[in-house]
């Protein structure tokens, strides 16, 4: 499906094609980045278990397009060779779609998928055996309870006494994006903005008529008729000369700004962004200049952000020193950034909390690495004369780092223009 805009073309591919390129995704990972995981983090082993309808989140992430859960029970088992660092890659199940992602170990008669693993690990006897549970990361704690006990019981305490967090080795797997995904997370990017740009204009908007609830709605609608989903609920709100709030919903007026905070989730991956546009009072022909100028100091902390991010810093260190050099260009601000990536809220390092404006334990010491993406996401406050007041500018970019940031796809410096008379 091809969509055309007043300013570009993004194509939604069908699914079947959708399935080729995750499933070459997948197959990459696995013959090419998962070997370097194991050998980084010093893992022999990584053991991860999915049930129907109670999916681990890092097993959602292994499964080929034409599998689209564990069923019953679904066990897959990564070995590290000691002599030749050669991974190999088994699944406990007897669905043969999984190959050739997979070894395929099917379940004996009168035998429980867990009597299949314990074979595996006595014929391998890994010394270090991951497996997925943190007191920090949701993303590496898709353990239950009932299968940890059934693991410990089925492998006794010979490989038990092995075992341990697969946190290290989870988090750089779903944060690593491999070249092939970072070119198309820009495709991404592209499809999110061109929405955008149609809820913010005159085909969605119409000056006290519209609401806030009417453009969520369509945002919604929108991307599913594209056959996609959106990555969060998206939401709309506004903000006004003479209201108290700094965001209130309701009936879009002249003299608006409207503020859109929305993504989507296609090929696997999400994207995130929070984009402005300002709606004309009929007697105006242009943007206010306080406005503008708010738009560019927001621009300016974009800069400082971008050039302060480098490989090995950690998310509470590059949260400080950002902050820190904008007080120094005068900038009031705030800094929330995090990852995105298999999540909107993704595995890494996270840069602030919008409740928290202060290091943040654990999740933020994380380090920053070559090929992750991120949502540079903060505001800032300006005076706007015209309002005679300050306001908040909140913006949103969807951006990867690979020795230096980028961004995935053209910056807002300007505001979406919302005409007084749409006709």
């Amino acid at each position: 499906m091809t969509i055309e805009t007043n300013e570009d073309t993004f194509t939604i591919i069908p699914l079947a094609e959708r399935g080729k390129v995750t499933d070459e995704w997948l197959y990459n990972r696995l013959e090419n980045l998962l070997p370097v995981l194991m050998i980084k983090h010093g893992v022999d082993s990584w053991i991860t278990i999915g049930r129907e309808y109670h999916e681990d989140p890092a097993a959602i992430t292994l499964f080929p397009s034409s599998i689209d859960s564990s069923r019953r029970l679904t066990i897959f088992v990564f070995l590290r060779e000691r002599n030749t660092n050669k991974i190999k890659r088994f699944v406990i199940s007897s669905n043969k779609l999984f190959e050739p992602f997979y070894m395929c170990c099917t379940v004996r008669k009168g035998e429980e998928p867990f009597d299949v693993l314990r074979r595996i690990m006595d014929t391998y006897n890994p010394e270090k055996i991951a497996i997925n549970y943190s007191s920090h990361f949701s993303f590496c704690d898709g353990l239950s309870h009932s299968f940890y006990q059934s693991l410990t019981s089925f492998l006794g305490n010979e490989h038990s006494a092995n075992l341990i967090s697969s946190e290290t080795l989870a988090l750089d797997w779903m944060q690593l994006r491999t070249d092939s995904e970072l070119y198309s997370y820009k495709e991404l990017a592209k499809i999110t903005r061109n929405i955008v740009k149609q809820a913010l204009s005159n085909d969605v908007i119409i000056p006290g008529i519209t609401t806030t609830r009417d453009v969520v709605d369509w945002v919604r609608q929108k991307v599913l008729d594209l056959g996609i989903k959106t990555s969060f609920y998206p939401t709309v709100d506004i903000q006004r000369k003479d209201s108290s709030a700094d965001r209130i919903e309701g009936v879009i007026l002249h003299g608006d700004i409207v503020h859109l905070d929305f993504g989507i989730e296609y090929l696997g991956l999400c994207t995130d962004t929070q984009q402005l546009a300002y709606v004309l009072h009929p007697y105006e022909q242009d943007i206010p200049d306080g406005l503008k100028m708010a738009l560019r100091v927001a621009n300016h902390f974009e800069d400082i952000f971008s050039q302060t991010i480098r490989t090995g810093i950690t998310g509470n260190e590059l949260f400080e020193e950002v902050l820190k050099k904008a007080a120094k260009n005068e900038i009031q601000a705030m800094l929330y950034s995090h990852p995105i990536g298999y999540h909107c809220h993704g595995a890494g390092p996270i840069m602030g909390l919008y409740d928290k404006q202060e290091p943040i334990p654990i999740r933020g010491e994380l380090p920053i690495q070559n090929n992750t993406c991120y949502a540079l996401e903060f505001n800032i406050r300006s005076f706007i004369p015209e309002w005679n007041k300050d306001i908040p500018v909140y913006l949103e970019e969807s951006v990867c780092f690979k020795d230096k940031m980028s961004y995935l796809t053209k910056r807002q410096t300007e505001f979406y223009v919302i005409s007084s008379n749409p006709l």
